[in-house]
C-alpha cells in the first residue's frame, strides 16, 4: 500500500511495537502508551520537528519515576537510543511520508492519530503545529491572539482562520 494511503495509526503501532520486548504481544496500557509516545516524538523529529525530544524529556522522566516496572516490557531503558532507532526505522521504511503528528495515543483501546500534511513550502512547521495544537486543545482565544501577535492579523481575520482550522480538525 502506498505510504500516504496507509493509516498513520497502523504505522505508529508498527513503530511502537519495535520497542516492546514481545512485539505483537499484548502490552500493558502503560507500555503501549509510552511506546506510542516515543514513536510520536521520533516521527515528528524525522520530519523536521526538531526539539521535540528535549521538550518531552520531562514526560519520560516522570514516567521513569512513577512506573519503573514499565521498563520490563520495553526492550531498553535508554530512551534516547530507542528514539534514535525509531527515527532510523521511519526514515528507512517511510522516507517520503512527511505527515506531522498533532496527537497520538490510545482511544477506546485503539491507536488514534491526528496529523497534518507536510508543511507547505515557506511555512514554518513549528509555528503551524503550535497554532493547530492550540485549536486542537480548544484554546480558541489563545490561537486568535497567537495569530494576531505572530502574523499581525486583525482580530476578525484571526477569528476566521481559527474557525477554518476548527473545521479542518473536525474532519480528522
Amino acid at each position: 500500500m502506498p505510504t500516504q494511503q496507509r493509516k498513520l495509526s497502523e504505522i505508529m503501532k508498527e513503530l511502537a511495537d519495535t520497542l516492546l520486548c514481545s512485539p505483537g504481544g499484548v502490552p500493558s496500557s502503560e507500555a503501549a502508551e509510552v511506546a506510542l509516545f516515543f514513536a510520536n516524538v521520533a516521527w515528528n523529529e524525522s520530519v523536521g520537528m526538531d526539539g521535540n525530544r528535549e521538550r518531552c524529556r520531562n514526560v519520560w522522566e516522570t514516567i521513569e519515576a512513577d512506573t519503573p516496572e514499565l521498563w520490563n516490557e520495553l526492550k531498553s531503558n535508554d530512551i534516547s537510543a530507542m528514539i534514535d532507532e525509531l527515527v532510523q526505522y521511519k526514515r528507512a521504511h517511510y522516507p517520503s511520508d512527511r505527515r506531522r503528528i498533532l496527537t497520538c495515543g490510545m482511544l477506546n483501546g485503539r491507536v488514534h492519530v491526528e496529523w497534518l500534511g507536510p508543511a507547505a513550502p515557506g511555512v514554518d512547521s513549528k509555528w503551524e503545529m503550535s497554532l493547530y495544537g492550540l485549536v486542537r486543545m480548544g484554546k480558541k482565544a489563545q490561537a486568535i491572539h497567537f495569530l494576531e501577535e505572530t502574523r499581525g492579523m486583525s482580530r476578525k481575520d484571526a477569528t476566521k482562520r481559527v474557525r477554518q482550522i476548527e473545521g479542518e480538525l473536525r474532519m480528522m
